[in-house]
């Protein structure tokens, strides 16, 4: 080699510790965008990012596109809410029935909307110390003609709604919907016991009097509604609190009146509240979920929490790494690149350990990802265990591959600048496959986001798997 090529060849090697130095921080900086936004899309963090004006403007778009069955189950629910603040002491009866009436106004197909004033006039004639033998009087005008009316909420179409106001703020769809499902609450849960409650107090009370017609209206009107209202789509809590009341219903009714049939309806409602209940106890709460709800979809969530983990794993490991590389850079940026074959081995195998001590953590170890994921990383006196644990092993593992490194060419040991080097080739690689990392994750979470979203559509189903079609097959065909 000629001394020219050999100076030209020189200078290269020299200017190669630059080089890698300048493929780091870029690697860093695209491997930063990418994490930071998968962990801005995270339910908890984009929930927190949602302002009070983000918020209502998402509301005021979605009115303004409201379907019928919404606005229909919004009154509904503020009928429901005026019962339930009388019957807490939260309201004044006088103007219990004026509210019932001008929440009727806005429904046009429900004839739910009679039963709650039903039961408005029961609650006032009640309190007011009328006896049982004029309730029926009372109610008769609401429940006639009500034994096959339509007495549809429309819950789920009003959880639609809530779900599209937080899609337009910004929130993937599975924690749109668990969010909607708590805006929308169990408004209608207090009407119905009550109402059940005191109509079967009063079929108790007519069948003694004899009036079997009467009894039998009142009956007829309340397993109705409540076959209704356990077969309607809505908020599981809803449709298994109808379950419960209509169960009672049936086991109450005088045995002269009740069918082989009816029972059999009663002991599969029995069951099918026993086996979904024993599934929700089993199911874990969504550690990502900001409010911790039960957890729609379990595998792609332990599949989105170990990819979470990982990219926290990594993103520590690498800038560890960046660290030892930045603090050393005055040592080693000066010197060539000297036995880079080495150098490469010692930095491909520290890497692919770093990984793969990540892959065992989250995978032998989820419980610590998850207890260091619930947990608020702004708090100042919390301190995550597996960031710290990624960037102890990542120093541990470059120090034996700095130590190995050769001496430089003028003789002198250069163990700070092999140190150098070797973090910032390990902290390159890191940086990319903290962006790969990044990736993953957040095609994971758009795979949870979708499963919890689809979940929500149908909970019963979801948690109660291929029973709740056998159980309710019954219950379809049943005439009460």
């Amino acid at each position: 080699m000629t001394p020219k090529a050999a100076r030209i060849r020189s200078r290269r090697w020299r200017a190669a510790p630059l080089a890698l130095l300048v493929g780091a921080l870029a690697a860093s900086t695209a491997a930063g965008a990418a994490a930071r936004g998968f962990w801005r899309r995270l339910p908890e963090h984009s929930v927190r990012a949602v302002t009070p004006a983000q918020l209502q403007a998402a509301i005021d778009r979605a009115n303004a596109s409201m379907s019928a069955d919404a606005r229909e189950a919004l009154a509904l629910r503020r009928a429901s809410l005026a019962l339930l603040h009388a019957l807490t002491g939260r309201a004044e009866p006088a103007r219990l029935q004026a509210e019932v009436n001008a929440a009727a106004v806005g429904v046009r197909e429900s004839r739910l909307i009679r039963l709650q004033q039903g039961a408005v006039r029961l609650w006032l004639a009640e309190r007011a110390g009328e006896p049982v033998e004029n309730w029926w009087p009372a109610l008769q005008p609401y429940l006639a003609g009500m034994q096959q009316a339509d007495c549809a909420h429309h819950q789920a179409a009003l959880v639609e709604h809530w779900t599209a106001v937080y899609r337009h703020a910004g929130l993937g769809p599975g924690t749109a919907a668990g969010l909607a499902e708590e805006v929308v609450g169990q408004a209608h849960g207090p009407f119905v016991q009550y109402l059940a409650g005191r109509l079967q107090l009063l079929i108790g009370h007519l069948e003694r009097t004899g009036d079997a017609v009467a009894a039998a209206t009142c009956r007829a009107v309340l397993h109705h509604l409540l076959k209704q209202w356990v077969l309607e789509p809505g908020p599981a809590g809803l449709r298994l609190l109808a379950a419960d009341l209509l169960a009672a219903a049936i086991d109450a009714a005088d045995p002269a009146h009740t069918t082989d049939t009816a029972r059999a309806v009663a002991d599969d409602l029995r069951a099918w509240r026993s086996a979904y209940q024993c599934v929700a106890r089993r199911r874990p709460a969504a550690s990502l979920d900001p409010r911790r709800r039960l957890c729609l979809a379990p595998d792609a969530h332990d599949r989105l929490l170990a990819r979470t983990g990982l990219v926290t794993w990594l993103a520590s490991a690498a800038l560890a790494a960046a660290l030892v590389a930045l603090l050393l850079s005055p040592a080693w940026l000066r010197c060539g690149v000297t036995g880079w074959r080495r150098l490469t081995a010692g930095v491909l195998l520290a890497a692919a350990l770093v990984i793969a001590g990540g892959l065992v953590w989250t995978c032998l170890w989820p419980e610590a990802v998850q207890a260091d994921l619930r947990r608020d990383f702004s708090a100042p006196l919390y301190w995550p265990r597996h960031p710290f644990v990624a960037a102890a092993v990542t120093l541990v593992l470059m120090l034996p591959g700095a130590l190995l490194q050769p001496r430089a060419g003028d003789g002198q040991s250069s163990r700070r600048a092999g140190a150098g080097k070797m973090a910032c080739g390990v902290w390159l690689l890191l940086a990319l496959a903290v962006w790969s990392a990044a990736g993953l994750a957040e095609s994971a979470r758009r795979s949870y986001e979708r499963q919890t979203a689809a979940a929500y559509e149908d909970v019963v189903t979801a948690l109660g798997g291929p029973e709740t079609d056998r159980l309710l097959a019954r219950l379809w065909r049943w005439e009460p």
